[in-house]
């Protein structure tokens, strides 16, 4: 038996969508009610869910969220993370948002995180 924890208390906003983001990707609040791929070490505030149609996207902003990470693989457990600048997140010492890292995959170079 596989487990699955994606999509467990998932909450999704519709925001507007900076160019260059694409599904999957950890994204940042860039401006009011916008959201793109944000600089290296910000705050993630979703996962991009789908495409940008019009201008527009679904993002998860809560529950749980697979995202590729750079760098260390993150512990399972609570951790500190903070954007990659590429789409994905990265484990950081201190300055970053707090997530519970429920699974990795190191192979596939991703996390599921608890948003």
């Amino acid at each position: 038996m596989d487990i699955c924890f994606e999509g467990v208390g998932q909450t999704a906003a519709t925001f507007r969508a900076d160019g260059g983001v694409r599904p999957g990707m950890a994204v940042a609040l860039t401006q009011n009610g916008t959201v793109g791929p944000g600089e290296e070490g910000g705050l993630p505030c979703g996962v991009l869910l789908g495409g940008v149609r019009g201008g527009a996207a679904a993002v998860q902003i809560g529950g749980a969220a697979k995202v590729g990470y750079t760098g260390a693989a993150p512990k399972a457990g609570w951790q500190q993370l903070a954007l990659d600048g590429r789409g994905g997140v990265k484990a950081v010492a201190t300055g970053g948002l707090s997530c519970l890292v429920l699974a990795v995959d190191e192979d596939e170079k991703s996390a599921v995180i608890k948003l």
